[in-house]
């Protein structure tokens, strides 16, 4: 058996392959479905984050606002977000999913579901399914939470004295 560095090396090529993945099943839930591939992952956002700044959108996808904007701009037009005046700023919107919205992602997620059971994981069994949606979910949360540390600028890291220090413990 290997050290626990080199089963995390193995781990990389299967994560690699699911990460591949992502696009075909994108590609697969988009026939018959109005929200647009890009405009998919903003809208999920906004449905399961609730109301945000385009601006923390962009943050959190570690993109350009201008790049953000325009997909959010596509999706305003299709009837699927909504923005109001943030009550604390009154020059920024806040962004919110519609019940449009929220019912083509909802449907987006149901072809994806479908194409996973079908095709996928037809002869998987429920005990089998449950393992890996457990092992799933706590890699993910893993995972999320050390990016945060990643992701996190130094303002966020900053303790009140100024430094970063604290953030690093």
């Amino acid at each position: 058996m290997g050290s626990h560095f080199e089963s995390c090396e193995r781990l990389l090529e299967p994560l690699r392959k699911l990460l591949g993945m992502r696009q075909l099943a994108l590609q697969r839930a988009q026939h018959g479905n109005e929200l647009s591939t890009s405009g998919t992952g903003l809208l999920s956002e906004l449905v399961h984050g609730g109301e945000s700044r385009a601006s923390d959108l962009a943050h959190h996808r570690v993109v350009d606002t201008s790049v953000v904007s325009r997909q959010l701009a596509q999706l305003e037009q299709e009837g699927l977000i909504e923005r109001r005046p943030d009550p604390t700023d009154r020059r920024v919107s806040l962004l919110r999913a519609t019940e449009r919205g929220r019912a083509a992602l909802e449907e987006r997620e149901r072809q994806k579901a479908r194409w996973l059971s079908e095709a996928v994981l037809d002869d998987w069994d429920e005990s089998r399914l449950a393992e890996l949606d457990e092992l799933l979910r706590a890699l993910s949360d893993d995972l999320l939470s050390a990016s945060r540390q990643l992701l996190a600028t130094p303002e966020d890291l900053a303790t009140p004295e100024g430094t970063a220090e604290e953030g690093n413990r």
